[in-house]
């Protein structure tokens, strides 16, 4: 027999990558094996810890104890949901300034309410040292959601597209001042004029002349007593009329300024806007 040449070849198995990818499988499997066993949760802790913190906000006993899984599942199925205490309101944590020390009072029954007996001396004390003004329909004094609103027409306060006061006006408003220094309440001085445009080189538009006319009120105020951190001055412009501005009454009923004594405790001060207590219908 004749003698081979070379080597016979030797034969090569193909398939070795099943090894592999098997291995790989295995791993694979395993991996997430290991992941859903981490992220399993003992739902006899997380009950526990929802029953500790409803106890917290509700006020009720709770047992220590930890519940069993097959517990906690039945009184999840059986159970409703448990409703936390509503939040406390944004007014509730609100003070108006000045008063930030003193508590919600309730009026007792049978005893009246201190702070609406101030407020209806105060609107009684106004009308009687402003009578000639009220009696010729330039001021004008009602009560109210928010409190004592005193509504002056501007044009016992200042000169035509000007927020100078003149000379009658401050020794108007030096009077309302001395009574308003002795009332601990919130005072908003709030200017509106009509919808006649102005532009002049100090007030470009009624806007600005508005805000001014405000400004120089609660200037007045605070040079004669009333303290600063009580006041607080708003302009208005000429969107939001009392009347309409087609006649020259209508425009000028609209050319005000509103002193609003804040009642305390009131919802305005977490925001309300206050505009409204001056703006009654004046048109009867």
């Amino acid at each position: 027999m004749a003698r081979r040449s070379r080597k016979e070849e030797e034969w090569e198995n193909h398939e070795r990558w099943l090894v592999s990818y098997a291995d790989f499988i295995t791993l694979l499997f395993s991996f997430f094996v290991v992941m859903y066993a981490i992220s399993s949760v003992n739902e006899g802790k997380y009950r526990v810890l929802s029953e500790t913190l409803v106890s917290a906000f509700s006020g009720h006993p709770w047992s220590p104890t930890p519940i069993r899984q097959e517990q906690a599942s039945r009184a999840t199925t059986a159970s409703a949901p448990v409703q936390l205490p509503p939040l406390p309101k944004i007014a509730d944590a609100v003070s108006v300034p000045g008063q930030a020390q003193s508590k919600p009072t309730s009026p007792v029954a049978g005893k009246p309410d201190p702070d609406n007996t101030r407020l209806d001396a105060l609107q009684k004390g106004m009308e009687t040292l402003l009578q000639p003004l009220i009696k010729s329909g330039s001021v004008m004094i009602h009560r109210s959601g928010l409190g004592v609103v005193i509504d002056l027409n501007a044009k016992i306060l200042f000169p035509s597209a000007q927020a100078n006061l003149t000379p009658a006006a401050e020794q108007t408003l030096a009077q309302i001042a001395r009574v308003l220094a002795q009332v601990p309440y919130q005072i908003q001085v709030n200017g509106f004029t009509n919808d006649l445009p102005i532009n002049t080189r100090l007030y470009p538009n009624n806007w600005a002349l508005s805000a001014a006319r405000a400004v120089a009120v609660v200037e007045i105020f605070s040079a004669h007593g009333v303290d600063p951190r009580h006041l607080v001055a708003a302009g208005y412009g000429k969107y939001h009329p009392v009347a309409p501005n087609d006649t020259a009454k209508g425009l000028a009923m609209n050319r005000r300024v509103s002193i609003v004594v804040v009642a305390p405790q009131h919802p305005s001060k977490a925001g309300v806007d206050p505009i409204m207590a001056g703006a009654i219908d004046q048109r009867g």
